[in-house]
């Protein structure tokens, strides 16, 4: 699974998703918890391989 390929969560997989589709995508993840602010930030810096993508359309078919 991509998460445990990058070392990161679930959560941060699925930001990490949304950021890289592009400059004009936004994401604005909501949270009350200091951590997950981190971690939320820390998402931005994951690159995901095609292979993750593949692996990510075939789980979801919808993550074009």
């Amino acid at each position: 699974m991509p998460w445990r390929a990058h070392g990161v969560s679930p959560a941060q997989v699925r930001l990490a998703w949304v950021l890289q589709k592009g400059a004009h995508v936004l994401a604005i993840p909501g949270t009350g918890s200091p951590d997950h602010l981190v971690d939320n930030v820390a998402a931005g810096a994951i690159r995901l391989t095609e292979q993750d993508l593949r692996l990510l359309h075939r789980i979801d078919p919808s993550t074009t």
